[in-house]
């Protein structure tokens, strides 16, 4: 594992304390690139979106302002909005916006796209939701993803795995709180599955395998 997966790693590891204490929010951090046009860009991550706020230099206000996002600090950006610019308004403008489809359990790559003006500053952000006190980390399945689940009283959960066609993959039995279902071979494309225990009905979604 190189450096750049265990700071993921260990930023993951961080909030999935946060998380379970009962707070999802969590703030940027700015990687080291500089554009005049846009100061104090800034984002937070609160249960499953992105609050971006920025400013703009003065006479700026007509371009459109692209949200752009990826899983990696270098290639893969897709534009996920846009604030369209108001042409007349030529004063210093601050602005927010509420980016409802970031990437989900996951450390979102942020950036504005600022049209011929080139791009801001790129930030990283840990976004993560909860869905029925189950998730899992990265996702897509990766060989390092866990499976999160509440489970203080260490009752005995069992989970199945399924394929398209309704045929039992994987069946495991745990104690814990977490499995590591990157660590078994599972087919590409979306397999379903359900979480279980005596006293609990149980937790039923589907994964995405792409590797």
């Amino acid at each position: 594992m190189n450096s750049k997966s265990k700071h993921i790693n260990k930023q993951i590891r961080i909030a999935l304390l946060v998380l379970f204490s009962g707070i999802i929010y969590f703030s940027s951090q700015a990687q080291d690139e500089y554009n005049p046009y846009v100061t104090s860009f800034r984002a937070a991550a609160v249960d499953g979106k992105l609050y971006l706020s920025w400013k703009t230099k003065a006479g700026f206000t007509c371009q459109d302002i692209h949200i752009e996002v990826s899983l990696d600090s270098v290639s893969g950006f897709e534009r996920r909005g846009t604030y369209y610019g108001i042409c007349g308004d030529t004063a210093e403008r601050y602005y927010t916006y509420v980016l409802d489809n970031p990437i989900i359990n996951a450390l979102n790559y942020v950036k504005l796209e600022l049209g011929n003006i080139g791009y801001s500053n790129t930030l990283n952000v840990i976004v993560l939701q909860a869905i029925d006190d189950v998730f899992v980390v990265p996702h897509p399945i990766e060989t390092n993803s866990v499976l999160h689940f509440t489970n203080p009283e260490k009752a005995t959960f069992v989970l199945n795995l399924y394929d398209a066609l309704g045929r039992v993959i994987l069946m495991l039995e745990t104690n814990n709180q977490e499995i590591n279902i990157g660590r078994y071979t599972l087919p590409q494309g979306f397999v379903y599955y359900d979480l279980y225990s005596e006293a609990n009905r149980g937790y039923r979604g589907k994964l995405l395998i792409q590797r």
